[in-house]
């Protein structure tokens, strides 16, 4: 089934664009400031549906919201345990550790995610 390209998806993948790995929480707050009938449920059904067809990456930490994450190229994330942020990490993607994770458990891997905590630059201040 065709996705259809309403206005409201449109001013979501904006924000979502504008924004640094956002919460759906995170989103709705900055689209609500501009487009106060954009309900809440509408941000949510469009950050999840584009997750599901590959438009986004949505990931989760443990104890924190999904997020959302605009390139959906493999890649790491550092997460500051402090605030919150979320970082990419400039590093070569390990696809080769799924062949070895495959190797030594019999598993037909299908992803991985590795993440990475600690404490922002702001946060050492």
């Amino acid at each position: 089934m065709e996705q259809r390209n309403t206005t409201q998806k449109k001013i979501i993948r904006s924000v979502l664009c504008e924004l640094n790995h956002p919460s759906a929480g995170m989103v709705y707050k900055a689209v609500h400031e501009k487009y106060p009938s954009i309900s809440r449920a509408t941000v949510y059904r469009v950050c999840a549906a584009m997750a599901d067809i590959g438009e986004v990456r949505r990931f989760t930490f443990a104890g924190a919201d999904d997020r959302f994450d605009i390139t959906v190229k493999p890649h790491y994330h550092i997460v500051c345990r402090h605030c919150g942020e979320v970082c990419d990490v400039d590093l070569p993607f390990m696809d080769t550790l799924e062949h070895t994770v495959k190797d030594a458990s019999g598993y037909t891997v299908e992803a991985h995610s590795l993440e990475f905590s600690g404490v922002c630059p702001k946060c050492q201040k």
